[in-house]
Formats: C-alpha cells, sequence, structure tokens
C-alpha cells in the first residue's frame, strides 16, 4: 500500500526514508538481476540494461561498468541466450522497436551525415542499413517504421524501413522524444542553448503544449502526462523531475537529494524514478503525492 507523504505536490524524495512497495509491474532489471514474475536472470555483465521483450525473449544490452565491451543479448526465462550484436552497433544508443521486432542503431553519427542500422532482434542480421544527412536520432520505432530527429537540417520524419525506404515529414523542427503508442513527439524550435524552446505535438502535427524552461524525458501510456526535465540538463541527472498533463499543467514535482536517473512510467499516473541521495539509491515509484520504494537500497557509485 502507498503511503501519502503530503498533500502539497512538492516532494523531496530521500529514498531510504520512503516505505517500500512492491517491485516495478512487469519485466525489469534490479541491479544485474532481470526481473519478470517469477523469472529471475543474473547476468554476468557490471551493468545491465532490459531494451524491451522480443516475444518470449528479454533483449539486454550488457557492458563493463565503464560502458565498454558493450554487448545485446536475447534470453529466455529458462536461461537460453543469444548475442544479438556487440562493439559500436550495441554502444550507439540502440532502440529496440515497440513491436519487438527489430533493433535499431546508429554506429556511425557526425555532423554531416549518420548511419541508420536495423537488425532482426531475433537473430541479429543486418535487414536495411541507410545513411541520412545531418546528425539524427532515431527516438521511436514499431511496424516497419521509425520517427527520426534530425539537426542540421533541423526536422521530424518518419522512415518506413520496412519495405519502401520512403521518408515523410512530421515537422521542420528537431525532434528529441518521440512515443508512437502514445501519439507523442517533442521537438525543439532551435539549439537549447541558443535559446530554443521545446514544443510537444502528436505525431500527426497538433500542438499541444510548449516551453522554454523544461524538456520532455518521458511520456505515459495514453500519453496524457509527461514528466519533464530542466532544458539544459547534462551530467550525471537532473536534480528535479516536474509531472504535467500533456496540455502543461503541473501535476507535481519531484527534487532529488543528489539526482535523478532513469525515469519512466509504470502506468497512465504512476512513475518510476531512479532516486539517488550521496550515499544510496533506489527506484521510487509516485503517483502524485504519494511516493514509495519500489526497490532495495544500493550504494551509489562514484562518478
Amino acid at each position: 500500500m502507498i503511503t501519502a507523504l503530503v498533500s502539497a505536490l512538492l516532494l523531496s524524495l530521500a529514498p531510504a526514508s520512503l516505505p517500500a512497495g512492491p517491485h516495478p509491474a512487469g519485466a525489469h532489471v534490479d541491479g544485474r538481476v532481470v526481473h519478470d514474475g517469477s523469472v529471475r536472470l543474473r547476468m554476468d555483465a557490471a551493468s545491465v540494461g532490459l531494451l524491451g521483450m522480443s516475444d518470449d525473449r528479454y533483449v539486454v544490452r550488457l557492458s563493463d561498468a565503464d560502458g565498454s565491451d558493450a554487448r545485446i543479448i536475447w534470453v529466455r526465462a529458462d536461461g537460453r541466450q543469444r548475442e544479438i550484436t556487440s562493439n559500436r552497433d550495441a554502444s550507439a544508443s540502440p532502440l529496440l522497436s515497440d513491436d519487438g521486432r527489430h533493433l535499431i542503431s546508429t554506429p556511425f553519427m557526425g555532423r554531416d551525415s549518420t548511419t541508420v542500422r536495423v537488425r532482426s532482434a531475433r537473430t541479429g542480421r543486418i535487414l536495411v542499413t541507410r545513411t541520412f544527412p545531418g546528425s539524427v536520432s532515431v527516438l521511436d520505432a514499431a511496424d516497419g517504421r521509425a520517427v527520426l530527429g534530425s539537426w542540421s537540417p533541423n526536422k521530424t520524419f518518419w522512415w518506413t524501413y520496412g519495405g519502401t525506404d520512403d521518408t515523410s515529414p512530421i515537422n521542420r523542427r528537431t525532434g528529441y522524444f518521440a512515443s508512437i503508442p502514445a501519439n507523442r513527439v517533442a521537438s525543439y524550435t532551435r539549439d537549447p542553448y541558443l535559446g530554443g524552446c521545446s514544443v510537444l505535438t502528436s505525431l500527426s502535427g497538433n500542438r499541444l503544449s510548449r516551453s522554454c524552461k523544461e524538456r520532455v524525458t518521458a511520456v505515459s501510456p495514453d500519453g496524457g502526462r509527461v514528466a519533464a526535465i530542466h532544458i539544459l540538463s547534462d551530467g550525471i541527472g537532473p536534480s528535479s523531475v516536474t509531472v504535467r498533463r500533456a496540455t502543461g499543467d503541473r501535476l507535481a514535482r519531484y527534487d532529488a537529494p543528489y539526482f535523478f536517473g532513469s525515469i519512466r512510467w509504470e502506468s497512465n499516473t504512476s512513475l518510476l524514478l531512479d532516486t539517488y541521495d550521496e550515499r544510496r539509491w533506489a527506484t521510487v515509484r509516485c503517483d502524485g503525492g504519494e511516493c514509495e520504494r519500489a526497490s532495495k537500497l544500493r550504494r551509489t557509485p562514484r562518478f
């Protein structure tokens, strides 16, 4: 049961002082272990990240503590596993498509061009490789289509990699976040270090909100809420996260004693935040003004 902390929705989260609650719903990583109901899969790597599910397979990124020796595998509940790719393709912001069929990476990125590579998430076989002009990021993908954001030229666009290899525009701003299931895309009007703002729209272009102080870092499954951080946040992570309706109204703000790591939605109202103080950290679940610990406490690494 979640215990209310305070009535006002401006909360300082100290993970060690929060009551313990259930683990996050669905497949997730706790330390080096992939959890999913009764499934417990301990990975032989210092750093473990779950990219998602491909049918009955967990697609996992493994690396050394410093990020080197990166590799991506799938593993089944019975422990059987297979490497999909390694090295550059595993290090270059890999993304698993929402349908679990494709692993997409950007192994070569520069100011003038970016190479995007699509592999089968089942076999690791390279299916498509294409080089785009500019500095391009893959924001989301599903059903043979991906949303890409680009600097120079500044634009957000669809790429149909599953058949025709066509592209089609979404807007003329640089996209930096997208969720195809939630029908949301966030883009910059220009470089935020030069006064640019963030605009949240539907994938068809309907404007929902605009901010020159915050950028979107996660969107709820139904697209109704966003988690936002300072528009210029960098380094180890933000110290503050704001929950807003997609239309911009503020619902809550959470402050970390040190910083927040991964931020993701568990449901349409429940947010999971990896919350660090200088000694320990834990995954914290917040739903409005009610927060609890959703993982064991672990020692904060030295950065």
